[in-house]
């Protein structure tokens, strides 16, 4: 709830008052943000009664934001509108704001003789992001959500822990397997869990399921196919649930208990001065695994040059403007690699590993990404597989996009994604276009590759430091896979935007309706 007055008096003043939803009571602390053309011009902060005051505001247009680490505004939830007022003739605006408790998700991980388990990793997959956390020394969590949402919480047992007991009847081996809540072992089976501002979920149990495990066994060998002998061979994702085993003197190595499911081996190891890697997925379903060969590769370079397509008479720009980025499709660890042109487009990609990458390039404003060509292959997605025989790469940058404007209604702190059809229905790499909305809700997108565009237009988080809803997309569409299983992009997003073609040198016309609660 939002009331907002103007009454006459000597100076500019803002001020107001920021309560609790649940209580009434006033908060100390919150940050209290004036803006203007999306740049912040005054802010204070809540006494400890919950008020503000500022002095001497300038006549103009304003927007108001409220933050506070344990609260969320209530007009983040679409409950009622973002403060803007106007500023003149020694008026005094007096604000008062709601702001809800954010919810804290607790409660523990038990295994299956109701003891708890410290340490557990916990997955938290909303609609377009992954948050991981641990359980404490006693199997509990209590995590502050700053993000709002339905969730689907699965917990992965540690390395270290105990192992079940055997099947009474068959004697058959047992282990903890990725359990999700209720207490199934598959994502499709799960149920949500729902944690919304100022409402208390209640505690969570979660008891690890028991399932056979079977044997893996295998050899890591090195770039010239020589056994690699004592080396860490790891088996998951990411700690501390990674199990790991060191390979033999004839570079052979076996898991003795390894659960159903998409398993990643990851080998890093020096050979003769060089760091080596082998990085590989495999499914383990219903037996055991033989001959699993992992042969590590040492990194490699790949050159490459860009060419820049202007309009006859305009000017080139500078080519050491230019930046050249790749990052692993599916998640594994390794950073990305870049690299700046030199002043005659050619680039170098240095200690490049083999994997399929994401290819971008950032440039003048006025410039997109046209077009990749590996050797003589040329493709507008860009993504590829590079290896350590991988042929030079031509970027191609044109300046013929097209211009996307438009205005998003209530977008206030958001932003508006261009997604292209590639994107959502395939997962493939193409560019994702991102801009803020204007004071007035007004958005212009510049320099668009020319096709079909799903237009989307998000709220803003408001969450000082924390991504905003954008970012989330971006990043879920980069990163479709995390950890070992994947969080399914939700099309409900998409019954909400608009199809949108962008041609050449033109410009396309998309009103939207920002939507109104941020997507996590």
């Amino acid at each position: 709830m939002l009331l907002l007055c103007v009454v006459p008096a000597a100076s500019q003043t803002v001020e107001g008052d920021v309560v609790s939803s649940r209580t009434g009571a006033g908060i100390a602390g919150v940050k209290v943000a004036i803006e203007q053309m999306e740049k912040t011009v005054y802010s204070t902060t809540t006494n400890s009664q919950g008020h503000f005051h500022i002095e001497n505001v300038k006549d103009g247009a304003y927007s108001a934001t409220f933050s506070a680490p344990e609260y969320w505004p209530e007009y983040w939830n679409g409950t009622s509108a973002q403060p803007r007022f106007e500023m003149s003739a020694g008026n005094t605006v007096k604000l008062e704001t709601r702001m809800a408790p954010l919810p804290r998700l607790r409660g523990r991980v038990l295994d299956g003789r109701g003891n708890p388990v410290p340490y557990a990793r916990l997955e938290l997959a909303g609609t377009v992001m992954l948050i991981t956390l641990p359980t404490d020394a006693n199997g509990k969590f209590d995590f502050p959500f700053q993000f709002p949402g339905s969730y689907t919480l699965a917990a992965v047992p540690p390395a270290k822990l105990k192992a079940p007991d055997p099947e009474p009847d068959s004697k058959r081996v047992l282990g903890w397997a990725r359990t999700f809540y209720p207490g199934v072992a598959f994502h499709d089976a799960a149920s949500k869990i729902t944690v919304l501002p100022g409402v208390d979920p209640g505690d969570v149990e979660l008891k690890l399921l028991a399932v056979p495990v079977h044997v893996v066994r295998g050899a890591v060998l090195d770039p010239n196919g020589n056994p690699l002998q004592k080396v860490t061979v790891s088996l998951g994702d990411m700690p501390p649930s990674m199990l790991r085993t060191q390979s033999k003197a004839d570079g052979t190595f076996e898991f003795p208990r390894v659960a159903d499911g998409p398993w990643r081996f990851s080998v890093y190891a020096e050979s003769h001065g060089v760091e080596v890697r082998a990085d590989q997925w495999m499914e383990v379903s219903g037996h055991d695994v033989e001959g699993v060969k992992l042969q590590a590769t040492s990194p490699f370079s790949v050159p490459g040059k860009v060419v820049v397509e202007v309009p006859e008479g305009a000017r080139t720009p500078a080519l050491s403007s230019l930046r050249v980025t790749i990052t692993r499709s599916v998640w594994s660890g390794i950073q990305p690699v870049n690299a700046r042109t030199n002043e005659d487009g050619t680039f170098t990609l240095d200690n490049v590993y083999p994997g399929t990458y994401q290819i971008e390039g950032e440039g003048p404003p006025q410039y997109y990404l046209s077009e990749v060509q590996a050797g003589e292959a040329r493709s507008t997605v860009q993504e590829l597989a590079l290896s350590s025989d991988a042929v030079p790469l031509t970027l191609t940058f044109k300046t013929n996009g097209g211009t996307v404007r438009g205005t998003a209604e209530k977008c206030g702190w958001g932003e508006v994604l261009l997604l292209p059809r590639e994107v959502v229905w395939q997962h493939s790499g193409e560019k994702i276009y991102r801009t803020r909305c204007d004071s007035n809700d007004r958005y212009e997108i510049a320099a668009v590759r020319p096709g079909q565009y799903y237009a989307l237009a998000l709220t803003g988080s408001g969450l000082e430091g924390m991504p905003t809803p954008g970012e989330l997309v971006l990043g879920h569409l980069r990163a479709i896979f995390r950890g070992t299983y994947a969080i399914p992009f939700d099309s409900s997003l998409l019954n909400q935007a608009s199809s949108v073609w962008v041609r050449a040198l033109e410009t396309s016309s998309a009103d939207l309706r920002a939507i109104n609660r941020p997507l996590y």
